[in-house]
């Protein structure tokens, strides 16, 4: 099983300025992430910024960061633009942990690489997890997605009505990707499709192309994407918490 992980990490958000070097229990969240994925099986663990003060963060703890265009519309772009700096070859299997999930557990990293290169019938594969009680299945900052009994994801949607269908699984999306470098330089050549545009939701380009796309359950405790600074203060208090 061999993959290298690449984190994407953009320094400037609307909602959160500066969001990868904001502080979880005494280190920066980029930091955790980095150190979650390092304790994958990963051959290699990139950071993907467009800012010095993440590459000089990053340096400080021994991470091996990259600079990249300040103008990628995704994260994906981000990736692509990493695999040609590191010059990956067609088949290398990439893995894009998001650099705002700093309670994903790594053991989801191993177990979607051992999945995906298993497998072989998926172009993508991703995670998804049950609902909590205390998530809002109506919210539409919670990506769904639709799942079938052979593991093939069949709508990605923020509706939660999207697709009324008991023969599929409705789960919560987490936006963990593992995908080979030829792929990724397909995808970000691709124009966005209409769903995408309406959805904001970059993984119906693939799927509008008619892509399958695999998932599998985390085994991650908590999910909290980091966007907001409310959900800086339910990561600081889980991680206060131990």
């Amino acid at each position: 099983m061999s993959f290298i992980v690449i984190i994407p990490a953009r320094y400037s958000s609307s909602r959160l300025p500066g969001k990868p070097l904001v502080d979880i229990g005494g280190k920066p969240m980029i930091q955790r992430v980095y150190e979650l994925a390092e304790k994958s099986k990963a051959d290699e663990v990139y950071i993907a910024t467009d800012h010095n003060d993440i590459i000089d963060c990053c340096s400080s703890f021994g991470a091996k960061a990259l600079m990249t265009n300040s103008q990628h519309p995704s994260g994906t772009d981000r990736i692509a633009e990493t695999t040609e700096l590191l010059n990956l070859s067609p088949d290398t299997a990439v893995i894009n942990v998001q650099g705002d999930e700093p309670f994903l557990d790594f053991s989801d990293i191993d177990n979607l690489a051992d999945f995906f290169i298993q497998e072989k019938r998926f172009d993508l594969c991703t995670l998804y997890s049950d609902f909590t009680s205390q998530q809002d299945i109506s919210d539409p900052n919670l990506v769904k997605l639709w799942l079938d009994q052979k593991n093939t994801v069949r709508a990605f949607s923020r509706r939660e009505d999207f697709m009324e269908n008991s023969q599929f699984l409705r789960a919560l999306h987490i936006g963990v990707y593992i995908y080979k470098v030829d792929f990724i330089k397909q995808f970000v050549d691709w124009k966005q499709s209409n769903n995408e545009k309406k959805e904001k939701l970059e993984q119906l380009r693939a799927l509008d192309k008619g892509k399958k796309i695999g998932a599998i359950k985390s085994l991650s405790k908590e999910h909290i994407g980091i966007d907001t600074k409310e959900d800086l203060n339910k990561a600081r208090k889980l991680d206060l918490n131990g």
